[in-house]
């Protein structure tokens, strides 16, 4: 499989546009597609994290003529869009090209991480959003052949299911919120394991999970 990343610029998304003057990063990601009347929507759902979170969702939703937002909550907004209204990179991308990671939005650029069965697929992505630079800019940062795992549930299934239950415990009792309402020594005795076997299981699961969860997310 080849593995693009790419980072763009183009002038149609008031999300993109105030990524520009707001401290947030916003993910993006589709959910599905549906019928209402004769028009098809896209569905899709902005997950936004930052110190400017607050304010950037504040203004977001007053721009957001063109969308219908189903659902706004803490941090994410549900929204659809009509078809003929739908993402720039929607209008652009191919059959042969899909997103393996949910598009970044920070800074005023887009960062996508795309895939093909053939390098000559993303090269024509490449040449399109080039061919049209008053409008969109792009910048390829890397191009690989690699295996991928397209799936993050997956991850799960490096767990044993020794470390996959006490991690579940231990975020069903807070020991994953801040502040903690648990700590290592009360998880134990709640789960009756020794605080040396507690934190050997936990670590062991961290270390499986976390540098999973940031190649999936890592910017370009």
């Amino acid at each position: 499989m080849w593995i693009a990343e790419f980072k763009v610029w183009h002038e149609s998304s008031e999300v993109l546009r105030l990524t520009k003057t707001h401290d947030v990063t916003v993910l993006s990601i589709y959910l599905n597609v549906y019928k209402k009347g004769e028009e098809t929507h896209i569905s899709k759902v902005l997950a936004v994290n930052g110190p400017d979170t607050e304010k950037y969702i504040k203004q977001l939703l007053k721009t957001m003529e063109r969308y219908r937002i189903h659902h706004a909550e803490r941090n994410y907004i549900f929204f659809s869009i009509p078809q003929d209204a739908i993402s720039y990179h929607t209008l652009i991308l191919e059959e042969r090209v899909f997103f393996i990671k949910p598009q970044m939005l920070k800074n005023g650029f887009e960062y996508w991480t795309v895939a093909s069965w053939d390098k000559e697929s993303i090269q024509r992505l490449y040449k399109k959003i080039d061919a049209v630079a008053e409008r969109a800019t792009i910048e390829l940062t890397s191009l690989k052949q690699e295996n991928t795992n397209l799936f993050i549930p997956d991850v799960m299934q490096r767990l044993s299911e020794q470390q996959f239950n006490v991690m579940q415990r231990a975020a069903e009792f807070g020991y994953y919120t801040y502040p903690r309402k648990i700590n290592l020594k009360q998880l134990s005795k709640k789960l009756r394991l020794s605080e040396s076997a507690l934190r050997e299981h936990l670590r062991l699961a961290e270390a499986k999970l976390v540098p999973v969860a940031l190649q999936q997310f890592q910017r370009a």
